[in-house]
């Protein structure tokens, strides 16, 4: 997870909405953060996922 003062003004999503975005699971999510695959910032008490990165990690096929 990245420091949040390198929070950008992309697109975030939370970690329920990724799920919905990837077609999966929020342990996958939370799994894809903790392996440093896609990127993540806390913001208060929430867990953000940037999209662009969701996007990389979809486009690289690794997902099953």
């Amino acid at each position: 997870m990245t420091a949040d003062n390198q929070f950008s003004e992309l697109p975030w999503f939370t970690v329920s909405e990724a799920a919905r975005y990837m077609g999966v699971g929020k342990s996958i999510i939370y799994q894809l953060i903790e392996f440093g695959e896609v990127r993540a910032v806390r913001r208060k008490r929430a867990i953000l996922v940037e999209q662009k990165s969701l996007e990389r990690y979809l486009e690289s096929g690794r997902l099953m």
